[in-house]
């Protein structure tokens, strides 16, 4: 309505040239009563909190829109140039209507998804198809005024290229760059980077799809992707060798099934297989907790998902009395073997720093790996200070500087230190790189939502007889708010999506076809016509009514000719148009020359009752020279009046 009643009200300031300047102040006027109207209205308890609240904001909005609409046609009338102001406005207002919909929450803006959805349609297709749309309508805008032939040719032209352009993009996957708090899980450049606690809603980068229900119960579900164990200076990176982290796939299995090296004990661990489905392209395949093997998989969905495997995992279940007693390096190991998972920086500081945190172990646990591992590990939970304002791991010797100074910094702090510690009471570890998805945030059915605010880092170190075991760290201090709860509706979405049903578990007949809500749309079409004609009629029978001065009936008259379809043709000066009108309203000549004599002399207090009495016998003359049919569909146009000159 505001939109409306904006362009209206530009077209009558263009119509009676209103000044440039007049026109910026009204619509400044206009913006300013929203403002201060929306702040009354709200600080006045008017009546429920709910129906304040919505008219606040439909004065605020209603208002606003009209000033800003009402000011951008001003300019555009004074400066044609301005009317880019026009495409980027409706540019922007289709873009900001469907904003939800940014970071692959394919499931928002809910009054497009959830009909698109349950009829198999991908609302990606639609969001194409509309903006090209508005494109190519943005663009048409701006060719006002042109020549018809001109005009249809250009129409013509737009409509072959938004075509083009919607083909090209409705089936294409569109890439994203999702924050994975510097780890480079996706290709990206690590280290640096802001906070993911932003106000940036994660991206999704996966899904996986249990097969069974867990039979065991985790708090974290670690999904791993790669391994850094080979001391390069001062840190850890991935080992390229191939000798050694032969249990971790690093290839993803293209046309046949790839398996990993065992090194974990069934004794310790429960067979879970899943499906993944990557919606981030990654360089190597990510897989729960130790994958066993990737075999390949049809993509359900190649514009959602840029890979989809199996993966038959482990994931340990053992208790940890069960793992006291044991030995950390394997009798098996060759020398190189115990080189490259001992192997830490030259710095006397991480073994004095280990014996110090393990002098207070109870005797029974002395020298045991796993009672080591814990002391070490509860120490950086409990003196260290997790914060991403931290992130990066550059410098001479980073994770020194971290260990031995204020202890503050994020995962990949913590996971070396501890790496280095543990190797520093020969306890071999490395560094694994994935992501954690915390349960409790997550919903309760089998698919699983990774997000990249969800990318992480966790030490491993080794058990003999065990295999490799995830040792994370969590400290217990930090300046990072909760992580927010997965979107149980995405995750189920794209859960649904991955097991091929293309209404994303919205329709229980997948098969259906499309339903279109033709009474929804049709009544919200009939709503709005019916709003737009009740204006046309408000304004045509203002118009009509007023009759305060001589100009007012001489243009009331001339919105009765329109209406009949009689009006002033470009070009046409009023003397040669009065001349035409002649023959259906002879007095009509009269009246022109009296309003020309009016509007061109000094107006006399007479001259309205002169112009009211030669509209009058027009009018009669009118009503005995048109047919009856030809004035009832007069009285029934509603916009003749806009066609006025």
């Amino acid at each position: 309505v505001s939109t409306f009643v904006a362009y209206l009200g530009a077209y009558l300031a263009a119509r009676v040239e209103l000044r440039f300047v007049a026109g910026l102040v009204i619509a400044a006027a206009l913006i300013a009563v929203g403002l201060v109207g929306a702040r009354v209205i709200l600080s006045q308890e008017l009546a429920e909190t709910t129906t304040t609240i919505v008219a606040g904001d439909a004065v605020y909005l209603g208002l606003g829109c009209a000033g800003i609409l009402f000011g951008i046609r001003v300019l555009r009338e004074r400066v044609r140039a301005f009317a880019i102001l026009e495409v980027a406005l409706v540019i922007a207002s289709v873009a900001h209507t469907f904003a939800d919909h940014r970071h692959q929450r394919i499931h928002q803006p809910r009054f497009l998804s959830d009909w698109a959805w349950t009829n198999g349609i991908d609302p990606q297709t639609v969001l194409a198809g509309v903006g090209i749309g508005a494109i190519v309508v943005s663009l048409f805008m701006l060719l006002r005024g042109q020549r018809l032939a001109k005009l249809l040719l250009s129409a013509l032209l737009l409509l072959l290229v938004g075509i083009v352009a919607y083909v090209f993009v409705a089936d294409r996957h569109i890439a994203i760059k999702p924050d994975t708090n510097g780890l480079g899980l996706t290709g990206e450049s690590q280290g640096g980077g802001a906070s993911s606690s932003n106000s940036r809603k994660p991206d999704p980068v996966a899904i996986a799809l249990l097969h069974d229900d867990l039979e065991i119960d985790l708090d974290i579900m670690y999904f791993r992707q790669t391994v850094r164990s080979r001391l390069a200076g001062e840190r850890l990176v991935e080992d390229q060798t191939g000798k050694f982290d032969q249990d971790v796939i690093v290839k993803y299995p293209a046309g046949a099934p790839v398996q990993a090296r065992e090194t974990q004990s069934m004794a310790f661990h429960a067979r879970v297989p899943t499906s993944m489905f990557l919606m981030v392209s990654h360089p190597q395949p990510i897989g729960l907790g130790h994958p066993l093997g990737y075999s390949p998989l049809d993509n359900p969905d190649p514009r959602r998902f840029v890979a989809a495997y199996g993966v038959d995992s482990l994931v340990a279940i053992a208790e940890p009395g069960r793992l006291l007693g044991r030995l950390a390096v394997p009798i098996t190991w060759t020398d190189e073997e115990k080189k490259h998972y001992l192997e830490l920086p030259d710095d006397p500081r991480y073994a004095a720093l280990a014996q110090q945190i393990t002098r207070e172990l109870d005797p029974r646990y002395i020298n045991d790996p796993v009672m080591t591992a814990y002391a070490i590990k509860r120490f950086l939970e409990v003196e260290g200070f997790y914060s991403l304002a931290q992130k990066e791991l550059v410098g001479t010797d980073p994770v020194a500087k971290f260990l031995f100074g204020e202890m503050k910094g994020y995962c990949v702090h913590f996971a070396h230190a501890a790496a280095y510690l543990f190797r520093s009471q020969g306890i071999p570890s490395r560094v694994a790189l994935g992501y954690a998805v915390q349960t409790r945030t997550r919903g309760s059915g089998s698919a699983i939502l990774i997000a990249g605010n969800m990318a992480h880092a966790w030490p491993e170190i080794y058990i003999d007889g065990v295999g490799w075991m995830t040792f994370d760290v969590y400290p217990e201090r930090s300046d990072e708010p909760r992580p927010p709860p997965i979107d149980a509706e995405l995750e189920q979405l794209l859960g649904e999506l991955a097991r091929k049903d293309p209404t994303g578990g919205r329709s229980a007949d997948p098969g259906a076809g499309w339903y279109v809500p033709w009474e929804l749309i049709g009544g919200s079409m009939a709503a709005a016509l019916a709003a737009m004609l009740f204006l046309a009629y408000l304004m045509k029978l203002g118009r009509r009514l007023r009759g305060a001065t001589a100009i007012h009936v001489y243009r009331a008259f001339l919105d009765k000719l329109s209406d009949l379809g009689e009006r002033r043709r470009d070009g046409e000066s009023r003397e040669r148009h009065a001349e035409r009108v002649a023959r259906i309203a002879p007095s009509f000549v009269s009246l022109t020359n009296a309003h020309l004599k009016t509007a061109l002399g000094r107006p006399a207090a007479s001259d309205r009752e002169e112009h009211a009495r030669l509209a009058r016998e027009a009018r009669a003359e009118l009503s005995k020279n048109v047919k009856l049919p030809r004035r009832i569909l007069a009285v029934l146009h509603p916009l003749g009046w806009l066609f006025t000159r």
